[in-house]
């Protein structure tokens, strides 16, 4: 069995797409990589069969109609074979000494892990040459023990700036396949939902302190940038709902510490939909939201009270004016914080 499943999910991504494959062939025959052409419309699928002739016993390539990002991760999840399963981005890439320390973890520990967290890195570049112009990193030194295999209870509170992502993570590949996930298709920022729905299965992780994931930041049209998530707030919204959906926090209850790390990340992922709604500002966008709350209601109402109530992100969803400048302001706070666009 190999050490590592990647799904590589790409849509037009032929001028990129190298350097997230050949980051990952450093892994050498421990890992397996699967490339999604997500219907292409470009050289994408053509590169991806290429880079299977070249390493049929590495790369593995899936060619299906366009579902989006969701449905990339999907399908990923599907062919994976690998012990463990990791999404990578086409336009990021791994630290080689990083992506070593894993394979070398995963040896170690992976049996008794059913999740494994690494810091990342936002990373910035100049867009004409390519330079690297500043590296953000974000880190849990703060929240886990370094190297131990834990259960939630033995982790620390996050912080309102700290949560689970995509690029932080990586699960068991027979736990993600047991859950069963209905990703989202067509929508932005679906990857929360790839993280919410299959904590509920999760009962041991370990921190490996090691910056593996790097995240580009600066090509047009990311979902990170501002103008982006404004404009696809309702993408937020389909997103959060499909998490609340999924399970209740409160059934976790007799885990209070699994039960804070599930409020925490849906918390902080329904007040993005709540902040960017209200700073589109729009009719639509308030005629959303406000059906969104209705919706959200008469699914939990219990969680709803205490989110609208009773937390910290409250203010967020004040009837205008002070909704928007409170939205506008936390905005404003959090790309302070952590400096994604």
């Amino acid at each position: 069995m190999k050490l590592l499943s990647i799904v590589v999910c790409c849509y037009n991504s032929q001028d990129y797409m190298a350097i997230a494959v050949e980051s990952l062939l450093k892994g050498g025959e421990d890992v397996e990589i699967i490339i999604v052409d997500d219907g292409s419309k470009d050289n994408t699928g053509k590169i991806a069969d290429e880079y299977q002739a070249k390493y049929p016993s590495i790369i593995k390539v899936v060619h299906q109609p366009n579902g989006g990002h969701g449905a990339g991760v999907q399908a990923g999840i599907r062919e994976a074979t690998g012990k463990f399963f990791k999404v990578v981005d086409s336009d990021d890439w791994v630290d080689e000494q990083a992506y070593k320390t894993m394979l070398q973890k995963i040896v170690e520990v992976g049996d008794e892990v059913d999740m494994f967290i690494n810091d990342y890195r936002y990373v910035h570049k100049d867009k004409e040459t390519g330079e690297e112009l500043s590296s953000q990193p974000i880190h849990y030194q703060s929240v886990f023990p370094m190297d131990k295999v834990i259960g939630f209870d033995g982790m620390k509170r996050m912080k309102i700036s700290q949560n689970f992502l995509i690029h932080s993570t990586m699960f068991k590949t027979q736990l993600l396949k047991d859950s069963n996930l209905q990703i989202p298709i067509h929508t932005f920022y679906e990857d929360d939902y790839c993280i919410y729905a299959p904590l509920k299965n999760v009962n041991t992780m370990c921190y490996v302190p090691v910056c593996l994931y790097c995240y580009f930041v600066g090509r047009d049209g990311q979902s990170v940038q501002k103008d982006v998530a404004v404009r696809r707030y309702n993408d937020y919204l389909k997103v959060a709902m499909a998490c609340i959906k999924e399970y209740d926090p409160y059934s976790f209850l007799n885990n209070k510490a699994k039960f804070r790390v599930i409020y925490h990340h849906i918390r902080i992922f329904v007040s993005l939909g709540w902040i960017h709604a209200k700073m589109n500002n729009s009719k639509e966008a308030k005629a959303n939201l406000k059906a969104f709350m209705k919706e959200f209601k008469q699914v939990n109402k219990r969680l709803y009270r205490r989110l609208r109530y009773f937390s910290l992100i409250a203010p967020l969803v004040f009837v205008n004016p002070f909704g928007l400048i409170n939205s506008n302001f936390t905005y404003a706070v959090s790309r302070k914080i952590v400096k994604f666009n």
